[in-house]
């Protein structure tokens, strides 16, 4: 999975790392709404059915429902930090500019 690819990749340029963010960004989104479209699936086969199987059915997507959104919570933050370091960045060049 492409989840951790981009934390291997400390001195790669940082707009192929904002690309690559982005694109996990993407791919963990995309399968948390087909976890999602699951999840309804299986809570509506457990409150017809309501036996074991179900109910665990239900409970096991609900978990990696939560482990796929706690990645792209960490993936945002991971994004975000690396944005405010290029602004950051961006702002010293254009402040030494600015003095010479």
């Amino acid at each position: 999975m492409v989840a951790g690819r981009w934390f291997k990749n400390e001195d790669k340029d940082k707009g192929d790392d904002i690309d690559e963010l982005n694109n996990t960004i993407n791919e963990q989104s995309d399968e948390a709404r087909k976890l999602a479209g699951r999840f309804e699936k299986a809570m509506n086969e457990f409150a017809t059915d309501r036996s074991l199987e179900t109910c665990l059915d239900a409970l096991n997507i609900a978990i990696q429902l939560a482990n796929i959104r706690f990645k792209v919570a960490r993936s945002w933050e991971h994004y975000a930090r690396t944005l405010e370091g290029e602004v950051a960045r961006l702002s010293r060049q254009s402040g030494g500019n600015k003095q010479q």
